[in-house]
């Protein structure tokens, strides 16, 4: 990749992704030379996460120079890549999101990515989104949109069918369905290869191989499977032992996407728990970023 590479990154200071695609932008050398400039709202936050971001370019020898600003529009100026992260109160809005639909009985297992409160949730995401995408048509027409927000095929379908801008979806969610599969396999992770295709969070694993050896790891899932433990995503296992394909990533993303996928439960997202890990990650970027 050209030297000149210029990449956008919109929600930097993201307690969610803005760790993890540091991380990621870091685990190569091919993108040795680009500019990443980091965009947030907070300076303060952005301060920190650019702190992060340098010293995990330092340690990995990726080779990245960065810049960061609060001022978005200036920042597409000439930019290849844009990677998106940004999304309006999540927590409490996506509450909203998941209780609504329930008091006028819709059944449901989260209410991010499909049915009526990934409506509400698109709904007030597309605006922020093509905020972004007009400013992009005049400043970096030929840039690359890559979308880490939720809910991430609406956002990409309103994009194909209302600007010219090239665009893509990525999730880190297919690496819990490799979790999943290694568990009942019991492998490493690492050992696991997987190749899916679909949407965000339903993706069909089209293979599954031992990294190793090359292997196809699909027979043995076949029957290890059968002996594990039922009450482990009890709705991906019987979709995979109806049409033979494991579905990603997990039940509870799974059951959005269908309509008795509420049979997997209604719990809906662990607010909580989300709540307490960033928390945590916000602690330690603090800690790192100073």
């Amino acid at each position: 990749m050209a030297a000149v590479t210029k990449i956008v990154f919109l929600g930097a200071s993201s307690a969610s992704f803005g760790l993890s695609v540091f991380r990621d932008l870091c685990s190569t050398h091919d993108l040795a030379g680009s500019t990443l400039v980091l965009v947030a709202r907070n300076a303060e936050r952005l301060a920190r996460a650019e702190r992060v971001a340098r010293l995990l370019n330092e340690k990995s020898g990726a080779g990245l120079k960065f810049e960061s600003t609060t001022d978005w529009r200036r920042a597409l100026d000439g930019a290849q890549f844009v990677v998106h992260s940004t999304v309006i109160d999540r927590n409490r809005l996506w509450r909203h999101d998941f209780e609504v639909p329930r008091k006028f009985g819709i059944r449901h297992t989260l209410g991010e990515n499909g049915g009526p409160g990934a409506l509400f949730f698109t709904l007030r995401t597309l605006p922020v989104v093509f905020d972004f995408v007009r400013e992009m048509e005049q400043r970096c027409p030929q840039a690359l949109f890559i979308n880490f927000s939720n809910p991430e095929s609406r956002i990409i379908l309103a994009l194909g069918q209302y600007s010219k801008l090239r665009s893509v979806g990525l999730c880190h969610g297919i690496f819990i369905a490799r979790s999943h599969i290694a568990l009942i396999l019991g492998m490493p992770d690492e050992q696991v290869e997987i190749w899916g295709a679909g949407l965000n969070h339903f993706q069909c694993l089209m293979q599954i191989r031992d990294r190793q050896t090359g292997a196809d790891l699909y027979p043995l899932l076949r029957e290890k499977e059968k002996h594990h433990d039922p009450e482990v995503e009890p709705l991906t296992r019987g979709l995979f032992r109806s049409f033979g394909y494991w579905l990603g990533c997990g039940d509870g993303h799974v059951g959005e996407y269908l309509p008795f996928g509420w049979e997997a439960g209604e719990g809906g997202y662990n607010f909580g728990w989300d709540e307490g890990e960033r928390a945590k990650r916000e602690r330690k970027r603090f800690r790192i970023g100073g």
